[in-house]
């Protein structure tokens, strides 16, 4: 198997490829840049793995919430691309792909994610996820969009939370009240990856959950 998958819904710009149990990835924080980054970083990659866009049995994509002009990017990028080499997409929220990325930064299992991304206009982006056996995250509940003030949980409880995300740097105080404690690790500075997405669209495609290429948009969070 074969996937190819990005992200550029943060400030990075990040791209990793897997080709029958090896992954590579190129992560890069580069804010504005992305445009110009990601072709050539999904040439490299490729080149580098001596492998063909025709050759690929999918491409995964970071849908946000995030950057409204990075997930356009990623979007119209993959959109493109599986229109090109007539492949299925598997789309990916970038909020899991933060806490995924976390995960795989500390390889708990029995920890509980719970994911802020500064919306702006004094909101954030929001979502809770647990972690199974195998180390995949999974959403409790829903994600949104809210004020941190009105951030929940969903059930189920975890042992132990982390809390990610940019959103956790201006309004960590005003989650910890809104949730009545206050997370046992908290990493503002946790951004999505291609190598989490690439991880997770592993798992979405053994359960069929690929789109067409016309159904590759990014993810809007109506704000409230």
């Amino acid at each position: 198997m074969k996937i190819l998958a990005l992200d550029t819904s943060s400030t990075a710009c990040s791209v990793a490829l897997y080709v029958n149990g090896t992954i590579t990835s190129l992560h890069r924080v580069a804010p504005m840049q992305q445009t110009n980054l990601l072709l050539p970083m999904i040439e490299e990659i490729l080149a580098g793995a001596r492998v063909t866009l025709a050759e690929l049995d999918a491409i995964a994509y970071g849908t946000g919430p995030g950057s409204f002009t990075g997930m356009r990017i990623a979007s119209s990028t993959t959109q493109g691309l599986a229109f090109a080499a007539n492949l299925p997409v598997i789309p990916v929220s970038s909020l899991a792909a933060i806490a995924q990325a976390a995960q795989m930064s500390d390889g708990a299992l029995n920890q509980a994610y719970l994911v802020a991304v500064d919306a702006r206009m004094g909101q954030i982006y929001w979502g809770y996820y647990t972690t199974d056996n195998t180390g995949h995250v999974t959403l409790a509940g829903e994600e949104t969009v809210c004020f941190p003030a009105d951030a929940t949980l969903a059930e189920p409880k975890a042992p132990n939370y982390a809390g990610v995300g940019d959103g956790w740097q201006p309004y960590g105080e005003i989650l910890c009240q809104a949730l009545g404690f206050k997370p046992n690790t908290i990493n503002p500075a946790q951004l999505p990856t291609a190598e989490a997405i690439l991880k997770l669209s592993l798992n979405y495609f053994k359960q069929n959950k690929q789109i067409s290429a016309t159904e590759a948009l990014p993810s809007y969070l109506i704000k409230r």
